[in-house]
């Protein structure tokens, strides 16, 4: 399982109705993507982070006068990949 697979799954997650990040990442340490690996999950959620938080930076340069405070949706970003990680952490100690 590499970061780079993990991306793709997740973007097929999304497109097939997915929840959230949270959901998924407990999918993947439960194995339903194959075995987990910590390292590459940790560092998906990482290389995640970066390209929603550019998202969401492009998106409101390009869009000025959208309603939601785009400080505020980062942080939201982050709370959640946060989140994510701490599933990680929990379900796959470090060896």
């Amino acid at each position: 399982m590499t970061s780079d697979a993990l991306i793709e799954q997740y973007y097929e997650f999304a497109m097939e109705g997915g929840e959230t990040l949270v959901p998924f990442v407990e999918r993947v340490v439960a194995g339903d993507y194959g075995p987990p690996d910590r390292p590459a999950i940790l560092y998906f959620l990482d290389r995640i982070e970066a390209i929603i938080l550019g998202n969401i930076e492009a998106r409101f340069d390009e869009g000025p006068g959208l309603e939601a405070d785009p400080d505020a949706v980062a942080e939201d970003t982050r709370r959640t990949v946060d989140a994510a990680r701490t599933v990680v952490l929990k379900a796959l100690p470090s060896v």
